[in-house]
């Protein structure tokens, strides 16, 4: 019996649910160990897809108090990490305080991991981080017990906030080099992750370096729609974060000389600071903002409102799913080039906007926009190159499937 034990950050993220399905035609057992979250959407998770979570307790402090973190605390490898990082200023205080937080995150999770690989002795275990952070690290310690407990391989995705060091507040990812040499495979979701990883990181050779990359599904077959319109919508969605930009979205669409309507699709912390910006900036009834919607209802959003270019200004990405989203549909992209962008988003699809941003770039994207009204054979050009870019490299379930493959190659 092959069983998956998955560590996800928390067990709703749509980007690791999205591959549940794929992962239970291969496994026969999948047990999630999440953060914790709304109890009500995991049992409905868990239950759908037939598997089995624990919840690691938010405020799990108490585990300080537990004499395994005693012993993980001076361990040499976590003394080794504390003696290369920390000091008494500031920042090297709040870099231990990240050094405790993976262990005591990692202390919590062992207990149900031991619990599955000792109930399990005679099945195949793979152990699996969706993220290369604390969950990597919680797998990685389990490397030495490989041939005691028949783990058959430990292994993990890398994407941005959990691979771009620089990306982090503190310029630090607690134990790079202790997951470095303790895990069996990465795999990265855009190769530009593997080129900072080998440059950056990578300490040694051990763990195997894969590009997979992720996907999204349009089951529906929706298709965009393409006539003559006086008016074009721009579409964006993302978390209303500082790092997502929708400042510079609302900067750029305040210069527009023709018609337009933009809808933004997702929340977050800056919501109510930039819908106050776009109430200021822009024309009455030119924008909304639509919350947070499930991704199964993303596409029919974009076609509802008959999305004509999908806009991303983030300072920071990987390569963004909800470019995938909009270009399964055939939407034209603008964005950035930053992180993996310029693998998705090429000038035969889109705008990649040069890095970094021009004086002008505004202009560009206005000038590039307005394709769509005076140029509509360039714009299904555009159109049909989105469709074909998804379909041969963000495709869901051909990517899912080869990703599987690899993890279960010997």
């Amino acid at each position: 019996m092959k069983v998956l034990i998955a560590f996800p950050n928390k067990l709703d993220l749509d980007f690791f649910v999205n591959e549940i399905s794929y992962l239970k035609k291969h496994f026969d057992r999948i047990v999630v160990i999440s953060y914790y979250g709304d109890k009500s959407k995991y049992d409905e998770i868990a239950e759908r897809y037939n598997l089995e979570y624990f919840i690691v307790k938010k405020h799990s402090w108490l585990n300080i108090l537990n004499i395994n973190f005693f012993k993980w605390l001076f361990s040499k490898d976590v003394i080794r990490e504390i003696k290369k990082n920390c000091s008494f200023s500031h920042k090297g205080i709040k870099k231990f305080a990240r050094i405790i937080y993976y262990g005591l995150f990692y202390i919590y999770s062992k207990k149900f991991i031991l619990k599955e690989l000792k109930s399990n002795s005679d099945n195949q275990i793979y152990l699996y981080s969706f993220w290369l952070a604390d969950g990597a690290y919680t797998v990685s310690n389990f490397y030495d017990l490989k041939s005691k407990y028949n783990i058959k391989k430990i292994f993990s995705r890398a994407h941005r906030y959990d691979l771009y060091i620089e990306r982090n507040k503190l310029n630090y990812i607690p134990f790079r080099t202790y997951i470095d040499c303790h895990l069996d495979e990465i795999h990265f979701i855009s190769e530009d992750g593997l080129r900072y990883y080998e440059s950056h990181i990578s300490s040694n050779k051990k763990p195997k370096k894969f590009v997979s990359r992720l996907g999204t599904s349009n089951p529906n077959g929706i298709r965009k729609k393409i006539y003559s319109k006086d008016t074009i919508t721009i579409g964006s969605c993302a978390l209303i974060t500082q790092v997502k930009r929708l400042d510079l979205i609302i900067d750029v669409l305040s210069k527009i000389p023709y018609n337009f309507h933009w809808i933004h699709i997702g929340d977050g912390i800056m919501g109510n600071e930039i819908k106050k910006y776009a109430a200021k900036k822009l024309p009455s009834g030119s924008f909304e903002f639509l919350g947070y919607l499930s991704n199964e209802k993303i596409l029919d959003v974009y076609s509802q409102y008959d999305v004509d270019f999908f806009i991303n200004l983030s300072d920071s990405e990987g390569i963004p799913v909800s470019i995938m989203e909009a270009m399964s549909i055939g939407i034209p992209v603008i964005a950035r080039d930053v992180g993996g962008t310029r693998e998705i988003v090429n000038p035969t699809n889109g705008l990649l906007l040069k890095e970094p941003l021009e004086e002008n770039f505004d202009e560009k994207i206005i000038e590039f926009m307005k394709h769509r009204l005076d140029n509509i054979e360039y714009y299904k050009h555009l159109s049909n190159n989105c469709l074909k870019i998804w379909k041969d490299q963000y495709n869901l379930e051909k990517n899912s499937e080869m990703f599987i493959k690899k993890i279960l190659e010997e």
